[in-house]
């Protein structure tokens, strides 16, 4: 019966372990990721939406290796705060192989007035 207990036991530790390898988080200051397919990646930038400004993914239609799956927002400002940075995670799941550059800028509604920029390469194999 312990034997039992024990490998049950170890069989969940191991299937939470391997969910959790399917993420994987990619700080303000990484910029090449390597996923296998069907792997999700969670891209993060810092943010400002009160001024105007916000991060574009502007090859959107050329990329073929990742399809981008949400945005989520995490802010440490007091709630109802105006004018606080914020990060952004952007997420994207890797569908098949190949590498691929996806190119962000940080701008308003023009690209060409972008305040930065930031290539991330992303290599499923």
């Amino acid at each position: 019966m312990k034997k039992l207990i024990y490998i049950s036991m170890l069989l969940l530790i191991m299937t939470g372990c391997a969910s959790q390898k399917k993420m994987v988080a990619v700080n303000k200051e990484t910029n090449d990721i390597t996923l296998k397919v069907g792997q999700s990646c969670e891209i993060e930038f810092r943010t400002n939406a009160s001024t105007g400004f916000w991060w574009q993914l502007t090859n959107s239609n050329d990329i073929t290796v990742v399809d981008s799956i949400g945005k989520r927002y995490e802010s440490d400002a007091p709630k109802g705060m105006v004018g606080a940075s914020s990060d952004l995670f952007w997420k994207f799941k890797a569908k098949e192989k190949g590498t691929q550059t996806l190119h962000f800028v940080y701008a308003r509604d023009k690209v060409d007035e972008a305040i930065k920029t930031r290539d991330v390469t992303i290599t499923v194999k």
